[in-house]
């Protein structure tokens, strides 16, 4: 007996329909990596007693950048040149969320730094939406104890910046500074144990923080665009901590060099100083020779 072949349409009808489906968001079931600097798009200002979504003005820049193991946040108002927020520290994506651990903040005295903040998310046609809630502790004054006294709701919508990204990998990662030429000394210096300086790069942008990592301290931080091509390293200032010396806006070229792990580059950092004897002006440079090594392989 003969049957008809009806499997190949039955296989054609398949695809047409799943070729007409629509697309479906990354959600936390599935393994997703958001490496890359976010512009925040939307927020949802819940510790204001609202529920509707808000956006900053065009002068706060509001940024987050992830390495394949470190984040950080900036809130900086560019018009006043005045840092008004910052956190970071290493995060991971387990059990179906991304976890925040934070290990540096600003301004200081934040029940967040310390806490593992886990966060639901989904990415979803350019979109990162997450949320999650932040602790607030406090003291017991009964027991001394700290415990947890409310909590802070953080919901927010982040967009890839639309800067193209730096086809050179070979700079990209989390960099720990091993040492730095002291131009008095004229020798090289290593920071003491408890002073944390990372350097995050992203395939578009890059972020210092220079940190106590026993107090609650920002000492300062630096963030903006990069390229690297043809072995020319240059850095673009979009915002500078704690103070503006004519560095925003200026583009850095370093001399770099990358081998086994480790980075080293020189270059003129701009710096406006004021004379003290009669107020003028006077533009400088500091140099700037330091050494790196990847997070990873800080021990070599």
């Amino acid at each position: 007996m003969h049957y008809p072949k009806r499997f190949p349409h039955l296989i054609l009808l398949l695809l047409v329909i799943a070729s007409c489906s629509p697309e479906k968001p990354a959600t936390n079931e599935e393994k997703v990596s958001f490496e890359g600097s976010w512009n925040l798009v939307a927020y949802i200002p819940h510790s204001e007693g609202l529920n509707e979504w808000n956006t900053y003005g065009d002068s706060i820049l509001y940024q987050k950048h992830l390495t394949s193991d470190h984040f950080t946040w900036i809130k900086y108002d560019t018009k006043n040149e005045q840092l008004l927020g910052m956190g970071g520290g290493s995060y991971s994506i387990n059990t179906g969320q991304y976890v925040e651990n934070i290990e540096f903040f600003f301004p200081p005295g934040s029940s967040e730094l310390g806490q593992a903040i886990p966060f639901n998310f989904e990415l979803a046609d350019g979109i990162w939406y997450h949320t999650g809630y932040a602790k607030e502790m406090d003291m017991d004054m009964e027991t001394g104890e700290i415990v947890v006294i409310d909590s802070n709701k953080i919901e927010e919508k982040w967009m890839k910046t639309s800067l193209p990204p730096n086809t050179n990998s070979s700079v990209m990662g989390t960099w720990e500074l091993t040492s730095y030429l002291d131009a008095s000394q004229k020798e090289f210096m290593e920071y003491p144990e408890f002073i944390g300086y990372i350097k995050l790069i992203t395939p578009t942008h890059f972020t210092w923080i220079y940190f106590d990592k026993d107090a609650d301290e920002i000492y300062a931080s630096g963030s903006g665009s990069y390229r690297y091509e043809n072995g020319k390293y240059s850095e673009t200032i979009d915002m500078i901590y704690p103070t503006n010396s004519g560095q925003i806006g200026e583009t850095i070229t370093f001399k770099s060099d990358i081998e086994n792990s480790k980075w080293k580059h020189a270059g003129y950092l701009p710096n406006i100083i004021i004379d003290s004897t009669n107020g003028d002006i006077v533009r400088d440079s500091i140099l700037i020779d330091e050494v790196w090594a990847l997070h990873s392989d800080k021990s070599m």
